[in-house]
């Protein structure tokens, strides 16, 4: 009874003789509440946000802003979140709460902790893959995965754009950008090399695992390194040849072409020997004639009278 005429007594009063008033009011709270959220959450998804923390101006743990300013990422509007996030609006809420937590362990365990896992994204590429999703590199490159996760997730939460990924609708967004669709596609930048990205993909080989720091190297697209010992192609084939099954070349289409099987080759060779010195990488570009059977090019480096394997016609042409 004390509180009738008190503070609470004359709200109380307010809400029952203007109750229309009252829901104004209360409505302009709730959208002045959401406001600010989503305001909080555009800011602290933008890379100068990022920025307070990773800092440096270089390449490395700490330099990752100041790289992807410099790849065609940044130039396209492609910011942290669109990668370090999976599309839709649910797996952007879970990549908030995973920079709480990131936030939360730099402030206990201090910027060494912090290095010491952003060193594991460089050092270890099954590390990066947990750190950059291939789910968004597939919703801008390609049209199948960008329709499958637009059909299967909720993108935006009432129309609001949360970040660049949200507005990525294909084949216009790709067309828009000059950008291949990966699944149906050939690369442009380099003819001597087919990459296969529809069979490296079905396969589940992570995109991050070929494309290493691509958006924080310091280059603007950073190049794939294809031959020599240390290039990614090499190191996975050779260490995982025992299951990964390579289809034989069939080196025409009519009569009893010759197979090449790159299995049983490897049991001897590395990828090195052939390529790219007698063999470009590229399906189709090895013009092999009956007349290179007699010189000193292509298989016939190695095959051949007086060489080191067989010359036997059915060897091949089986």
């Amino acid at each position: 009874m004390g509180n009738e005429g008190g503070i609470v007594g004359k709200i109380k009063n307010f809400m029952q003789e203007k109750p229309i008033l009252t829901l104004l009011i209360l409505l302009g709270f709730l959208g002045g509440f959401v406001f600010l959220n989503v305001e909080v959450l555009h800011f602290t998804s933008s890379p100068n946000f990022c920025a307070l923390c990773h800092n440096k101006d270089n390449p490395g743990p700490l330099g990752e802003v100041s790289t992807w300013k410099k790849t065609v990422h940044a130039q396209k509007g492609i910011e942290c979140l669109d990668c370090h996030g999976k599309p839709g609006f649910f797996n952007y809420m879970r990549a908030k709460l995973k920079g709480l937590s990131d936030l939360y362990n730099f402030a206990l365990k201090g910027q060494k902790h912090m290095v010491e896992v952003l060193e594991k994204s460089y050092q270890d590429p099954a590390h990066a893959t947990k750190a950059g999703f291939m789910e968004s590199c597939l919703f801008c490159h390609t049209d199948y995965y960008n329709l499958k996760f637009r059909k299967e997730r909720l993108i935006k939460l009432a129309g609001l754009k949360f970040r660049t990924l949200d507005e990525v609708s294909n084949p216009r967004y790709r067309l828009s950008h000059n950008l291949i669709d990966l699944m149906t596609e050939p690369v442009r930048k380099n003819p001597e090399v087919d990459p296969k990205h529809a069979s490296h993909i079905k396969g589940g080989v992570h995109c991050l695992f070929c494309h290493r720091q691509v958006a924080h190297s310091g280059e603007p697209i950073p190049k794939v390194k294809v031959y020599g010992e240390d290039s990614v192609c090499v190191k996975c084939h050779l260490e995982n040849k025992d299951w990964i099954e390579m289809k034989e070349i069939v080196l025409a289409k009519a009569g009893n072409p010759a197979r090449f099987s790159h299995n049983f080759h490897l049991q001897m060779f590395d990828c090195q020997t052939c390529h790219p010195s007698l063999f470009k990488m590229k399906a189709g570009t090895t013009p092999i004639t009956f007349a290179s059977h007699h010189k000193d090019e292509y298989c016939f480096t190695c095959h051949g009278d007086n060489k080191s394997a067989s010359f036997n016609c059915e060897t091949c042409h089986k």
